[in-house]
Protein backbone atom coordinates (compact mmCIF):
# COMPACT_ATOMS: atom_id res chain seq x y z
CA UNK A 1 0.00 0.00 0.00
CA UNK A 2 1.26 3.21 -1.01
CA UNK A 3 1.34 6.53 1.43
CA UNK A 4 -0.10 9.88 0.83
CA UNK A 5 1.06 11.34 -2.08
CA UNK A 6 1.91 15.25 -2.51
CA UNK A 7 -0.95 15.99 -5.31
CA UNK A 8 -3.39 14.39 -2.30
CA UNK A 9 -2.24 16.63 0.24
CA UNK A 10 -2.26 19.47 -1.84
CA UNK A 11 -5.91 18.86 -2.59
CA UNK A 12 -6.95 18.44 0.88
CA UNK A 13 -5.31 21.55 1.53
CA UNK A 14 -7.08 23.48 -0.84
CA UNK A 15 -10.76 22.24 0.68
CA UNK A 16 -9.67 22.82 4.03
CA UNK A 17 -12.60 25.28 5.47
CA UNK A 18 -12.28 26.53 9.46
CA UNK A 19 -16.16 26.14 11.03
CA UNK A 20 -17.11 28.43 13.15
CA UNK A 21 -16.94 26.12 15.89
CA UNK A 22 -13.94 25.63 18.24
CA UNK A 23 -12.38 22.42 19.78
CA UNK A 24 -13.36 22.17 23.45
CA UNK A 25 -9.94 20.56 24.32
CA UNK A 26 -8.31 23.45 22.29
CA UNK A 27 -10.68 26.72 22.84
CA UNK A 28 -8.13 28.85 20.28
CA UNK A 29 -8.72 26.46 17.30
CA UNK A 30 -11.30 26.52 15.35
CA UNK A 31 -12.32 22.99 13.90
CA UNK A 32 -11.96 22.69 10.15
CA UNK A 33 -13.71 20.74 7.53
CA UNK A 34 -13.14 19.37 4.27
CA UNK A 35 -15.67 21.55 1.91
CA UNK A 36 -17.82 19.25 -0.65
CA UNK A 37 -17.25 16.56 1.47
CA UNK A 38 -20.06 15.90 4.12
CA UNK A 39 -19.01 12.67 5.12
CA UNK A 40 -15.91 14.03 7.18
CA UNK A 41 -16.61 15.10 10.45
CA UNK A 42 -15.22 18.65 11.13
CA UNK A 43 -12.24 18.22 13.46
CA UNK A 44 -9.52 19.91 15.29
CA UNK A 45 -6.17 20.12 13.44
CA UNK A 46 -3.96 20.58 17.07
CA UNK A 47 -5.80 17.76 18.52
CA UNK A 48 -4.74 15.66 15.01
CA UNK A 49 -0.79 16.58 15.53
CA UNK A 50 -1.18 15.66 18.80
CA UNK A 51 -2.92 12.13 18.14
CA UNK A 52 0.08 11.94 15.59
CA UNK A 53 2.88 12.86 17.83
CA UNK A 54 1.56 10.45 20.80
CA UNK A 55 1.05 8.08 17.96
CA UNK A 56 5.10 8.44 16.78
CA UNK A 57 6.16 7.99 20.88
CA UNK A 58 4.28 4.96 21.57
CA UNK A 59 6.11 3.49 18.06
CA UNK A 60 9.44 4.64 19.53
CA UNK A 61 8.59 3.51 22.46
CA UNK A 62 7.94 0.13 21.79
CA UNK A 63 10.54 -0.14 19.47
CA UNK A 64 12.76 1.02 22.27
CA UNK A 65 11.25 -2.10 24.27
CA UNK A 66 12.01 -4.87 21.80
CA UNK A 67 15.51 -3.63 21.46
CA UNK A 68 16.07 -3.90 25.50
CA UNK A 69 13.66 -6.44 26.67
CA UNK A 70 13.81 -8.26 23.56
CA UNK A 71 17.46 -8.82 23.93
CA UNK A 72 16.44 -11.25 26.00
CA UNK A 73 15.11 -14.05 23.86
CA UNK A 74 16.65 -12.80 20.37
CA UNK A 75 20.31 -12.73 21.37
CA UNK A 76 20.09 -15.72 24.22
CA UNK A 77 22.04 -18.91 23.28
CA UNK A 78 19.56 -22.00 25.28
CA UNK A 79 19.04 -25.38 25.02
CA UNK A 80 15.28 -25.34 25.35
CA UNK A 81 13.02 -22.33 24.72
CA UNK A 82 10.92 -23.49 27.90
CA UNK A 83 13.53 -21.95 29.95
CA UNK A 84 12.59 -18.52 29.17
CA UNK A 85 9.50 -19.04 31.24
CA UNK A 86 11.10 -19.56 33.96
CA UNK A 87 10.00 -17.28 37.42
CA UNK A 88 10.11 -16.92 41.28
CA UNK A 89 6.35 -17.72 41.52
CA UNK A 90 6.97 -21.12 39.98
CA UNK A 91 10.04 -22.42 41.56
CA UNK A 92 8.04 -24.69 44.41
CA UNK A 93 10.12 -24.26 48.02
CA UNK A 94 8.47 -25.63 51.53
CA UNK A 95 8.67 -22.72 54.00
CA UNK A 96 12.15 -22.84 55.83
CA UNK A 97 13.11 -25.50 53.63
CA UNK A 98 16.99 -25.11 51.99
CA UNK A 99 15.42 -24.33 48.45
CA UNK A 100 13.59 -21.45 50.23
CA UNK A 101 16.57 -20.16 51.16
CA UNK A 102 17.85 -20.19 48.12
CA UNK A 103 15.34 -18.57 46.15
CA UNK A 104 15.01 -15.77 48.76
CA UNK A 105 18.68 -15.14 48.49
CA UNK A 106 18.17 -15.54 44.40
CA UNK A 107 15.71 -12.80 44.95
CA UNK A 108 17.72 -10.71 46.74
CA UNK A 109 20.38 -11.09 43.98
CA UNK A 110 18.10 -9.60 41.68
CA UNK A 111 16.51 -6.75 43.64
CA UNK A 112 20.68 -5.86 43.74
CA UNK A 113 20.54 -6.03 40.11
CA UNK A 114 17.56 -3.90 39.89
CA UNK A 115 18.09 -1.49 42.82
CA UNK A 116 22.15 -0.57 41.57
CA UNK A 117 22.19 -1.46 37.80
CA UNK A 118 25.69 0.56 37.50
CA UNK A 119 27.24 -1.64 40.41
CA UNK A 120 29.26 -4.33 38.77
CA UNK A 121 29.71 -8.05 40.82
CA UNK A 122 29.02 -11.09 39.47
CA UNK A 123 27.32 -14.06 41.37
CA UNK A 124 27.63 -18.07 41.33
CA UNK A 125 25.03 -20.44 41.53
CA UNK A 126 26.70 -24.12 42.48
CA UNK A 127 25.72 -27.60 43.70
CA UNK A 128 23.93 -30.56 42.61
CA UNK A 129 22.63 -31.28 39.53
CA UNK A 130 18.49 -30.68 39.34
CA UNK A 131 18.62 -28.38 42.49
CA UNK A 132 16.93 -25.71 40.35
CA UNK A 133 19.88 -23.22 39.85
CA UNK A 134 19.19 -22.68 36.05
CA UNK A 135 15.08 -22.02 37.21
CA UNK A 136 16.68 -19.57 39.47
CA UNK A 137 19.56 -17.85 37.63
CA UNK A 138 16.18 -17.45 34.83
CA UNK A 139 13.94 -16.14 37.32
CA UNK A 140 16.81 -13.34 38.60
CA UNK A 141 17.10 -12.26 34.19
CA UNK A 142 13.44 -12.51 33.89
CA UNK A 143 12.72 -9.97 37.41
CA UNK A 144 15.29 -7.91 35.96
CA UNK A 145 14.49 -7.51 31.87
CA UNK A 146 10.66 -6.66 32.84
CA UNK A 147 11.22 -4.51 35.83
CA UNK A 148 14.49 -2.35 35.23
CA UNK A 149 13.84 0.98 34.73
CA UNK A 150 15.96 2.36 32.76
CA UNK A 151 15.95 -1.09 30.77
CA UNK A 152 18.37 -3.48 30.83
CA UNK A 153 19.81 -5.91 28.37
CA UNK A 154 19.45 -9.56 29.88
CA UNK A 155 21.17 -12.52 28.22
CA UNK A 156 21.42 -16.17 29.14
CA UNK A 157 23.86 -18.40 27.44
CA UNK A 158 23.65 -22.62 27.89
CA UNK A 159 27.86 -23.12 28.58
CA UNK A 160 27.69 -26.62 26.72
CA UNK A 161 25.28 -25.50 23.57
CA UNK A 162 27.84 -22.06 23.17
CA UNK A 163 30.81 -24.35 23.28
CA UNK A 164 29.42 -26.87 20.49
CA UNK A 165 28.40 -23.35 18.26
CA UNK A 166 31.67 -21.54 18.54
CA UNK A 167 33.89 -24.92 17.22
CA UNK A 168 31.08 -24.99 14.75
CA UNK A 169 31.82 -21.71 13.49
CA UNK A 170 35.51 -22.83 12.44
CA UNK A 171 35.02 -25.09 10.29
CA UNK A 172 31.11 -23.63 8.69
CA UNK A 173 31.65 -19.58 8.74
CA UNK A 174 27.53 -19.45 8.23
CA UNK A 175 27.37 -20.43 12.11
CA UNK A 176 27.07 -16.52 13.76
CA UNK A 177 28.66 -17.38 16.68
CA UNK A 178 32.65 -16.71 16.16
CA UNK A 179 34.87 -15.11 19.24
CA UNK A 180 33.84 -12.26 18.35
CA UNK A 181 30.26 -12.88 18.27
CA UNK A 182 30.24 -13.75 21.60
CA UNK A 183 32.16 -11.13 23.07
CA UNK A 184 30.09 -8.51 21.59
CA UNK A 185 27.10 -10.18 22.23
CA UNK A 186 28.01 -10.09 26.20
CA UNK A 187 29.21 -6.78 25.83
CA UNK A 188 25.86 -5.65 24.94
CA UNK A 189 24.30 -7.15 27.68
CA UNK A 190 23.69 -5.33 30.79
CA UNK A 191 23.47 -8.71 32.93
CA UNK A 192 24.21 -12.18 31.95
CA UNK A 193 23.73 -15.65 32.86
CA UNK A 194 26.54 -18.38 32.00
CA UNK A 195 24.37 -21.78 32.69
CA UNK A 196 25.55 -24.94 33.17
CA UNK A 197 29.47 -24.20 33.46
CA UNK A 198 31.64 -27.57 33.54
CA UNK A 199 28.99 -29.77 31.02
CA UNK A 200 31.39 -28.62 28.48
CA UNK A 201 34.57 -29.91 29.90
CA UNK A 202 33.20 -34.11 30.86
CA UNK A 203 34.42 -34.37 34.13
CA UNK A 204 38.11 -33.38 33.37
CA UNK A 205 40.24 -30.40 33.37
CA UNK A 206 38.73 -27.51 30.64
CA UNK A 207 40.60 -27.42 27.38
CA UNK A 208 42.58 -24.07 27.09
CA UNK A 209 40.25 -23.06 24.15
CA UNK A 210 37.17 -23.49 27.00
CA UNK A 211 39.31 -21.69 29.92
CA UNK A 212 40.18 -18.45 27.61
CA UNK A 213 36.41 -18.42 25.99
CA UNK A 214 35.45 -18.25 29.07
CA UNK A 215 37.61 -15.78 30.88
CA UNK A 216 36.70 -13.57 27.58
CA UNK A 217 33.39 -13.23 28.69
CA UNK A 218 34.07 -12.36 32.10
CA UNK A 219 36.55 -9.78 31.19
CA UNK A 220 33.26 -8.47 28.61
CA UNK A 221 30.70 -8.16 31.63
CA UNK A 222 31.32 -7.82 34.89
CA UNK A 223 27.67 -8.71 35.86
CA UNK A 224 27.33 -12.63 35.35
CA UNK A 225 25.57 -14.84 36.89
CA UNK A 226 27.20 -18.12 36.96
CA UNK A 227 25.56 -21.22 37.10
CA UNK A 228 27.27 -25.00 37.74
CA UNK A 229 26.83 -28.28 39.00
CA UNK A 230 30.23 -28.48 40.34
CA UNK A 231 31.36 -28.20 43.45
CA UNK A 232 33.81 -25.35 44.48
CA UNK A 233 36.59 -28.33 44.62
CA UNK A 234 35.86 -29.71 41.27
CA UNK A 235 35.95 -25.81 40.24
CA UNK A 236 39.06 -25.08 41.34
CA UNK A 237 40.25 -28.86 39.78
CA UNK A 238 38.49 -27.96 36.51
CA UNK A 239 39.59 -24.66 35.53
CA UNK A 240 41.83 -22.08 36.68
CA UNK A 241 41.95 -20.09 40.12
CA UNK A 242 42.04 -17.07 38.72
CA UNK A 243 38.77 -17.90 36.39
CA UNK A 244 37.24 -19.40 39.82
CA UNK A 245 37.93 -16.29 41.25
CA UNK A 246 36.31 -14.26 38.82
CA UNK A 247 33.17 -16.18 39.22
CA UNK A 248 32.92 -15.25 42.66
CA UNK A 249 34.21 -11.77 42.03
CA UNK A 250 31.72 -9.06 43.99
CA UNK A 251 29.87 -9.16 47.05
CA UNK A 252 30.00 -13.04 48.60
CA UNK A 253 26.19 -13.15 49.54
CA UNK A 254 25.73 -13.71 46.05
CA UNK A 255 27.09 -17.09 46.25
CA UNK A 256 24.13 -19.73 46.15
CA UNK A 257 25.23 -23.44 47.76
CA UNK A 258 22.90 -26.10 46.55
CA UNK A 259 25.09 -28.95 47.66
CA UNK A 260 22.24 -29.61 49.67
CA UNK A 261 19.44 -29.83 48.10
CA UNK A 262 18.52 -32.96 46.15
CA UNK A 263 17.43 -33.28 42.79
CA UNK A 264 14.30 -31.95 42.15
CA UNK A 265 13.57 -33.69 38.62
CA UNK A 266 13.69 -37.10 40.02
CA UNK A 267 11.11 -36.28 43.01
CA UNK A 268 8.08 -37.94 42.44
Amino acid sequence: MTGITQETIRIIEHRLRKSDKTCPKHPESHLVYLSGIDKVTPFCEVCQHEQIQEQDRRMHENLRIQQSRGFLKRASLVDRRDVFSCTFDDFKAQNNSTEAVAKQSARLIAGAYLKYPDKKGNSLLYGNAGAGKTHLAMAILNAVNDNAEPMQKCLFLSVNKLIREMKNWFSDKTCIWSPKHVTDVVKAADLVVLDDLGAESANSEATSFVQDTIFDIYESNQKIITTTNLSMDELYGTYHARLVSRMQEGDKSRVIDFTKIADKRSRV
